[in-house]
């Protein structure tokens, strides 16, 4: 029987994925993350008085997840050789209240864990279970998938703010967005389905 047991396995995969710094494209420090975040300086006062809707940089990417996870859409790096990370392990996002008011919100890695494990299908979970694939080495392809979802994410940001320059300037800006990814589409005729029939 084996002694590594699936709690101790997935929890030894959330610690070595936490310690990882997920790489995106570097332009977009410039192109993104410095506008709409205090770089490197983490959350801080000093945000609305500058304009940034966000604190620190790595909220950007989580921002650039989410919309690639509920748009289901991808983007691989390809041939795009000039790529980096935030410097910050994922283990210390949103760790700490910020000086805002703003609470920490240590789950929200939970939840990308959990939503990475769900949209990685090329984990073999048996050949794991039998010792065949390390844990490190699934870790590495929970952060390929990340990595994929955040570059997609940037790409889709980007796009918007080359559509309207002033668009994220507004404090609503990522919850419209999310909104229309999670809203339900609704065919005209699937529309008629739900008048309920006249009692005349």
């Amino acid at each position: 029987m084996n002694k590594i047991y699936t709690k101790d396995i997935f929890e030894s995969i959330y610690e070595i994925w936490s310690r990882k710094n997920p790489s995106y494209e570097k332009h977009y420090d410039n192109d993104i993350i410095k506008v709409l975040s205090d770089f490197s300086k983490g959350t801080n006062e000093t945000s609305d008085a500058k304009g940034k809707i966000l604190g620190a940089g790595y909220e950007v990417l989580i921002m650039a997840y989410f919309i690639g996870l509920y748009s289901n859409k991808k983007k691989p790096f390809g041939e795009f050789n000039d790529i980096k990370d935030l410097g910050q392990r994922i283990e210390f996002w949103g760790n700490i209240d910020s000086k805002k008011g703003r609470k920490a919100y240590p789950r929200l890695r939970e939840y990308i864990f959990i939503s990475l494990v769900a949209k990685t299908p090329d984990i073999n979970w048996i050949e794991l279970d039998k010792g065949n694939l390390t844990p490190n080495e699934v870790a590495n392809l929970l952060m390929d998938t990340m990595e994929q979802y955040i570059n997609y994410g940037l790409s889709f940001i980007l796009e918007k703010m080359k559509d309207d320059e002033g668009y994220f300037y507004r404090k609503d800006s990522f919850l419209d967005i999310f909104k229309g990814l999670t809203r339900k589409k609704t065919s005209p005729s699937t529309a008629d389905d739900d008048i309920p029939d006249s009692l005349d």
